[in-house]
């Protein structure tokens, strides 16, 4: 009805305008992703041909996905709060309600953590003189990591970045 094919045309019988169309569909979405996720959309490859390497690239989108909703996204949603004017600041307060003093152990905790599991796993690849001298290394290595990990869990809504402004009341 436009006139963009000729009589007698069918759309499925493009090929190059189908592949143009799905990648720039593609792209559009990766686009928006970025914008609300903070990283590229899921199953983009589906769009265009789905691969081994899109599988990961989805494994590894989710991972940076869940670190960034739950540790780093808070400073974020305060942004478009005050940038929508879902918060309004109030001059009299005498303190910034975006800064919170950070605990040693937000910083400690996670280290620790990484760098136990890191040797857990050494001790695995590398194996000692005896497996008895590899058993210890690995069980006080990955007690060590799982310990860590239980008290960040334990004081898991301390770790966890959220919004730190409160929206204004809607007038009615």
């Amino acid at each position: 009805r436009l006139g963009v094919l000729h009589v007698g045309q069918r759309i499925e019988e493009q090929a190059d305008f189908e592949k143009i169309y799905k990648n720039a569909w593609a792209d559009n979405a990766n686009a928006c992703a970025k914008q609300y996720a903070g990283t590229g959309a899921l199953k983009t490859d589906y769009t265009r041909q789905r691969t081994q390497w899109g599988l990961i690239m989805d494994g590894w989108n989710s991972l940076i996905r869940y670190y960034k909703n739950n540790f780093s996204d808070g400073f974020r949603q305060d942004s478009i709060d005050l940038f929508l004017g879902n918060y309004s600041v109030d001059e009299v307060e005498p303190a910034s309600p975006l800064h919170v003093k950070k605990d040693w152990k937000f910083l400690a905790l996670p280290i620790i953590m990484v760098v136990a599991f890191s040797m857990c796993i050494i001790c695995l690849l590398m194996a000692g003189d005896t497996w008895t001298e590899t058993l210890a290394y690995v069980l006080f290595w990955g007690s060590a990591s799982f310990g860590t990990f239980a008290i960040i869990l334990y004081n898991g809504k301390d770790f966890v970045d959220a919004p730190k402004l409160v929206q204004k009341e809607k007038m009615d």
